[in-house]
């Protein structure tokens, strides 16, 4: 799904950045206003970074080991001696330590997905600091785990992230940023990051679905909020095929049927473009009276859109003329 048009995005608190160097802090706080448009909180992300810990003082090594262990162990010439050193410890694990810090991530997974759900995507710095070629020979291991301080969780969690550029340092060093969104959740990110660099996005996703909404699913309207990450895709109209009615339901919804060519009215909709995935939860959840059908618009398409049970729709005031829901509405706030 796409990011919202006002998207909210989530940062971490002041004392979850004291990784950060000076300079990076400030980079990264100047960052953080060149979004436009976007509401901006703050939240605590200490659950993430506990987790992040575990790549490098952690069972989960033992992963890695049983990967490529055995050439470590027959061919160490040639490896990075600080990455044969990290791999290699696994052998002083014992399967109790693996099973727990298993049983760890799997609930920080949970965490997180908990802890990201109301947001867009979190923005968090790619790193901590730019150190030169020699402090990173003399503490390789010290370096590259503070390094990794706001990264080394994303793939133990599941995660997506994409990072860019944001504002280089006061001594003209570069600096990264990068959005954090959950699993499957890519194209969130790239919105936002796009964003973020004023470039057009691009679609992660090319396998979407269209899906006409008549009523309380258009913009500015009650339930419009179930789109959040859809893409809008244009305003569109029905063929004379289809009549409108006013449910009873709450909230008030429009039910659309399909009566037969010329005996009914071209009826406003929009079009959004989702992913298949969203496209499911959006039926598994659909409430009586209303279905997703096949509709045909007046420029010759037939696209997926909300529509009513035929019961339901003679049970309720014919509201064909208006053309539209929102005309409807307004005629109704009118009398």
């Amino acid at each position: 799904m796409a990011a919202r048009p006002k998207p909210h995005v989530a940062i971490p608190r002041a004392e979850d950045l004291a990784a950060l160097s000076p300079s990076y802090r400030k980079a990264f706080a100047d960052t953080v206003s060149r979004l436009n448009d976007v509401d901006i909180t703050e939240i605590d992300i200490s659950p993430l970074l506990d987790a992040a810990r575990l790549l490098y003082d952690g069972a989960i090594v033992a992963e890695r080991y049983a990967a490529v262990g055995d050439f470590v162990v027959k061919q160490p010439q040639g490896l990075d001696p600080t990455v044969a050193e990290i791999i290699s410890k696994a052998t002083e694990l014992d399967a109790v330590a693996f099973a727990n810090d298993v049983s760890t991530l799997t609930n920080a997974k949970a965490e997180a997905t908990k802890l990201l759900a109301p947001y867009d995507a979190l923005l968090l710095p790619t790193t901590t600091e730019h150190p030169n070629i020699e402090a990173v020979a003399a503490e390789p291991l010290a370096i590259n785990r503070r390094l990794g301080t706001y990264t080394n969780f994303c793939n133990l969690l599941d995660l997506a992230a994409v990072a860019v550029p944001g504002n280089k340092t006061d001594d003209d060093l570069p600096f990264g940023v990068m959005f954090i969104v959950d699993t499957f959740a890519d194209q969130r990110a790239i919105d936002l990051a796009a964003r973020l660099l004023n470039v057009e996005s691009p679609a992660f996703v090319t396998d979407s679905v269209p899906l006409a909404v008549f009523g309380a699913h258009l913009r500015g309207q009650p339930l419009n909020w179930q789109l959040d990450g859809a893409r809008f895709a244009g305003e569109i109209r029905t063929t004379d095929a289809y009549r409108l009615t006013a449910l009873q339901t709450t909230p008030p919804k429009p039910g659309l049927v399909r009566h037969g060519d010329g005996q009914g009215a071209e009826i406003y909709g929009e079009l959004f473009e989702l992913s298949p995935a969203h496209l499911g939860r959006f039926l598994a959840d659909l409430p009586a009276p209303m279905a997703l059908t096949s509709v045909e618009l007046a420029d010759g398409r037939t696209v997926t859109g909300f529509a009513c049970t035929y019961d339901a729709a003679l049970a309720a005031d014919d509201i064909t003329h208006h053309g539209s829901w929102l005309t409807y509405l307004a005629a109704a706030r009118s009398r």
